[in-house]
Formats: structure tokens, C-alpha cells, sequence
């Protein structure tokens, strides 16, 4: 009886169990808006237009773990996905193919992957990067949370202005993590919007679960950069890459 009340009460039932900073969150992640592809590429590329498509399908069945302690996250895969397959497309676009950690002493997020052809560390400062709005609200599974827009730039491409990147996070629920590089908030983000992605804490649990998830990267072979370095040079490192990929 005890372990099923375990699953079926809300957050706070998790939360009431334990004051340690350890534990993990999963994030959904879902569609908010469908892709829209036109018809001159559905007739000239439809083997690509179609795996687009099926990609945006897989999209909604996506779960993004973090896992925390003493200050410090880790994001983590909940299952392995192989290169150039449809599934990995999808968690691409889902932006869960980067790690993110998070160390709340330095309000820094380090995000790291292998972009485009090279590997890069990126440290993206959070300090500044939320307008909270205290007297906007909003419930989630019984936690009233509180709106916060993000102020800083799209780490992989502009984002859209019109679209502002959006959280609600939960005072009642003392941890500054969230999902991708966005943390910092004084609560957890219960959910994320960024452009027509949105992220969805669907499950916090307080045990060691995925404590090994927080072994430190090996990020020597890795460019380090600040998140304005990165910014600046993203379209060079782009084009560096297309040169490779055509020989030039």
C-alpha cells in the first residue's frame, strides 16, 4: 500500500520524504505547434520530407532526465539512441543530444556537445537571465508556480522574438534546476517553453537512482567557450563544416 501511494500522490508526497538536494526529475517533452514544411520540399526531397514528419512524431514520446545533488545537475538520456536514425533526428530537435550541468554556486550552466564537427563546452552565466513575473501563476500537479521569461540568446540559432523562451518554476519546490542550460530560478522549472517545444516535469523523485549519472564529463578534447564566444563563432563553425563535407 505504501508503494502505491508512493505513485499516485503528487510532487509533494516526493518532496515531503527527504530535505537532501539528491535526487532526478523527468522532463516530457511535446510538440506545442506542428513543424511546418512546404510543398516544393515534399515534392522535390519526399524521402526527407516524410522522415521529417515521422521525426516530429517520435518527438512527443521523448523523456529528458536531470539528475541533481549539493548544487550541482547533470542532464542524462534515458535511453541510447543511434546516430542517424529517425529517433536520434528527433531528440536532436529536441535539443537532448548536448549534456548540461549546472553548478549553483557560479550560476553557470556548461553545455557540451559535438557541434557540427567539432566538440565544444560552452558556459552559458545565468545570472540575469530571468524577468520574473511574481503575479502571474499558474498550478501545476497541485504547485503553484510562478512565470519567468529568459532573457539571454538561443545557444543553436535566433530565437524567434515573438516566441519569447518561458518557465514555470515552483517556490515550493526549493531547487534551481531545470531542463536543457535553463536554471538559476529560485524553484524548479515544473515547465519549459522554448519556440513550439515544451518541457514537462512529469516525474521528481529524492533517491540515487542515476547518481552515477553525475560523474564529471571528460571534456579535455573539447573547445571551451564562453556562451558569447560561441555565439559569435557558430556560423564559422558551421561553414568550416560544409567545407569538409564538400571536399573544399
Amino acid at each position: 500500500m505504501k508503494k502505491l501511494l508512493y505513485i499516485l500522490l503528487p510532487f509533494q508526497f516526493l518532496i515531503a520524504q527527504t530535505n537532501n538536494d539528491l535526487g532526478y526529475v523527468l522532463y516530457k517533452v511535446s510538440l506545442t505547434e506542428a513543424y511546418i514544411y512546404s510543398e516544393e520540399y515534399k515534392n522535390t526531397d519526399l524521402e526527407n520530407y516524410n522522415r521529417a514528419l515521422q521525426r516530429d512524431s517520435l518527438m512527443n514520446d521523448i523523456m529528458l532526465g536531470v539528475v541533481f545533488t549539493r548544487g550541482n545537475s547533470q542532464s542524462f538520456r534515458l535511453k541510447p539512441y543511434k546516430e542517424n536514425s529517425v529517433e536520434y533526428d528527433a531528440i536532436y530537435k529536441a535539443n537532448g543530444i548536448a549534456d548540461y550541468s549546472y553548478n549553483s554556486k557560479t550560476n553557470i550552466s556548461k553545455v557540451s556537445m559535438k557541434y557540427w564537427f567539432e566538440d565544444v563546452v560552452i558556459s552559458v552565466s545565468l545570472k540575469n537571465k530571468w524577468d520574473i513575473d511574481y503575479k502571474k501563476t499558474k498550478i501545476i500537479d497541485g504547485n503553484k508556480c510562478y512565470y519567468a521569461v529568459y532573457k539571454g540568446k538561443g545557444l543553436w540559432w535566433e530565437l524567434n522574438p515573438e516566441k519569447p523562451t518561458y518557465a514555470w518554476f515552483a517556490t515550493d519546490i526549493p531547487l534551481p534546476y531545470g531542463p536543457l542550460h535553463y536554471n538559476g530560478l529560485p524553484g524548479l522549472i515544473l515547465e519549459l517553453n522554448v519556440e513550439n517545444v515544451r518541457y514537462t516535469a512529469t516525474k521528481i523523485v529524492f533517491d540515487d537512482t542515476y547518481i552515477t549519472k553525475l560523474k564529471p564529463l571528460d571534456l579535455s578534447s573539447h573547445n571551451s567557450m564562453t556562451e558569447e564566444e560561441f555565439i559569435r563563432e557558430r556560423a564559422e563553425i558551421r561553414r568550416k563544416a560544409k567545407r569538409i563535407m564538400i571536399g573544399g
